[in-house]
């Protein structure tokens, strides 16, 4: 397993998952890398990016997922419907439409305020794309 460490709150994330998300009891969201890469998309097609929600405020509500346009991906940013459990799974898709390397940020808030410093609710993720290789005949 692969740790994420939120910065400024609470302990590391168990998972496998390239980002995770920490609420905390003021509903102030925590976005954090961990040590997983996202490995290279294949352009034409959506990819899923997963990560954990721990909610260590049993909030509940919405997770709102916001990011400004890049050229040549389309990005499908859910709202998550928070349960009040103490983790729920949560993730987003990204399609390209040319092989490309992007920089795309992300910024997460709940309860519809970004909460504490702003800064901890934003991520940056390099995200890489490639031609599908072609089939052996």
């Amino acid at each position: 397993m692969v740790h994420g460490e939120p910065a400024g709150c609470c302990g590391p994330v168990d998972t496998t998952a390239p980002i995770s998300v920490t609420i905390n009891p003021e509903a102030r969201v925590n976005v954090a890398r961990t040590g997983s890469r996202v490995e290279s998309l294949t352009i034409g097609d959506w990819h899923t990016i997963g990560f954990p929600i721990v909610n260590t405020g049993y909030v509940t509500g919405l997770l709102v997922i916001e990011g400004d346009p890049v050229p040549d991906v389309e990005l499908d940013l859910p709202v998550h419907e928070l349960t009040g459990e103490p983790r729920q799974e949560g993730g987003f898709r990204v399609r390209f439409d040319v092989p490309t390397i992007v920089d795309v940020t992300l910024t997460f808030s709940a309860l519809g305020a970004l909460g504490g410093l702003a800064i901890h609710s934003s991520l940056h993720l390099i995200l890489r794309s490639h031609l599908a290789p072609l089939p052996i005949a």
